[in-house]
């Protein structure tokens, strides 16, 4: 069933609203509460956040799963109910698996473990049926603005969130931790049927007894990531396309773990003053990310009558793309270079200012970001490549998470560095990536990730073609 455009951006939208709710509660309480309130160590527990990340390639199981085994005749509806309901019943019991982490109780590090583990497979499922059901109930023409949309109301929402946060626990107490937390299942799992309702179609007697008779075959999850890996053994465009999504992501998303950490360690805030970070960095990275847009937008009707190339044929094409990623590369490096001198000086207004200029440079980096994944493919092999592009963002999201957490253990915690000099240190550490993901992109295109294609696709082709790159 095909829905209307305008519903389809409300219900799927709301969906991501409910998401939004537990990715807010990860990165602006539970890792400020357990590193700065409660004195765990940032290392440990940035890994445990981190492990939710790397559930996203059992996607295509869930997928098939719901393919295979519809429950009351829908395939998609109870399984996105169902993970959302096993990820939002984890958060309820975090602030006492906190409190028994703090008190050296290894059995908590296991539960703690286990919880962010079904967290993780509550984020998988909210994916895969998310696309799913997306494909299912719209039109080639309006699901590009349906994803854009719900997207950017994701970003927006976890601002919104942050801030409710914020009035619900002013200063860390135990019991407002506790009642915060434990109105996820309610508030995410109602959400998610409210975006949900009536949205499926449910499958007639003889569609059932089709799939019963003639099962979809099963997925192995390795497969397809054995297979989109071994591109990158041939193929050195997409090497270096592979390389740029993970240090993007890992540049992009370094601060996530340590916003709510240095508004305490280098301006005394407390939990509720420390949600600031967040909404000031969701906010202005969309508007930096809806302004690249609109200026795609308006130009794209002139480009388009006025230009003979091809590659123009594109709403954004691949050298305006790159333009605009230089732009915001090189807004985004200022950023962080400022932002690394207010950290030094402990000087919260500067700090401000320059904060607000990184997260609107960020936008502008990440919007020709996102386009380039979906660009850079080759005929015929698009989910090798995509597939391949989906596991650099979970190691990307994966290191952003583990790689800030070693950091602040090893330059704060350990009293190697002053808070201030350390968090000076990250941000220039985080400017040094973006230069290195500019200079590794800079001369993939296309052409060339397809040349490199049809190169490993003949046997006789790819030993030459490794031997000069080993010599180049």
């Amino acid at each position: 069933m095909t829905v209307s455009e305008n519903r389809a951006k409300l219900q799927f939208t709301l969906q991501k609203i409910a998401i939004a709710w537990s990715f807010c509660l990860v990165v602006t309480s539970f890792n400020r509460v357990a590193v700065s309130d409660l004195g765990l160590p940032a290392a440990a527990i940035a890994l445990l956040i981190g492990v939710y990340t790397l559930f996203g390639p059992i996607q295509p199981i869930i997928g098939r799963m719901c393919e295979r085994w519809p429950i009351f005749g829908y395939r998609r509806t109870p399984y996105m109910i169902i993970g959302t309901l096993l990820g939002s019943l984890a958060f309820p019991f975090m602030p006492g698996v906190l409190l028994e982490m703090q008190a050296g109780n290894p059995l908590a590090w296991v539960q703690c473990l286990l919880l962010f583990c079904a967290f993780g497979i509550c984020i998988a499922t909210q994916a895969n049926v998310f696309l799913d059901l997306l494909n299912d109930v719209t039109t080639t023409e309006t699901r590009s603005r349906v994803v854009t949309l719900t997207w950017t109301v994701q970003a927006l929402s976890m601002a919104f969130w942050a801030w409710i946060f914020a009035l619900l626990m002013p200063v860390y107490s135990h019991d407002a931790m506790q009642a915060m937390y434990s109105l996820s299942p309610l508030i995410m799992v109602g959400i998610t049927i409210l975006g949900l309702w009536g949205l499926e179609t449910r499958l007639t007697a003889q569609q059932l007894a089709d799939i019963k008779n003639n099962p979809p075959k099963q997925v192995k999850m390795l497969e397809p990531i054995k297979e989109s890996l071994a591109v990158i053994s041939y193929n050195r465009q997409a090497m270096l396309f592979f390389v740029f999504i993970i240090f993007s992501l890992l540049s992009v998303f370094l601060q996530d773990m340590l916003q709510e950490i240095w508004a305490g360690d280098l301006f005394g805030m407390a939990a509720g003053e420390a949600t600031i970070f967040q909404r000031l960095y969701n906010g202005l990275q969309t508007v930096g990310m809806a302004a690249c847009g609109i200026f795609v937008g308006v130009t794209a009707k002139r480009r388009l009558a006025a230009s003979t190339d091809p590659d123009n044929e594109k709403t954004l094409p691949f050298n305006l793309g790159k333009k605009l990623l230089l732009l915001g590369a090189v807004l985004s490096i200022v950023g962080f270079l400022l932002l690394g001198w207010a950290a030094y000086a402990q000087n919260l207004t500067l700090f401000y200012a320059f904060y607000c200029l990184s997260a609107f440079s960020l936008g502008l980096y990440v919007f020709p970001s996102i386009s380039f994944m979906a660009d850079m493919t080759v005929p015929g092999q698009e989910s090798k490549y995509l597939g391949l592009w989906s596991l650099g963002q979970v190691i990307g999201l994966f290191l952003s998470f583990t790689v800030s957490g070693a950091l602040y253990s090893t330059f704060v915690e350990s009293d190697a560095l002053a808070a201030n000099q350390a968090f000076a240190l990250i941000f220039l550490l985080q400017a040094a990536m973006i230069v290195l993901c500019y200079a590794v992109v800079r001369g993939v295109t296309i052409e060339g990730l397809q040349a490199g294609a049809r190169d490993g696709e003949s046997p006789q082709n790819i030993q030459p073609t490794t031997q000069k790159e080993m010599t180049s």
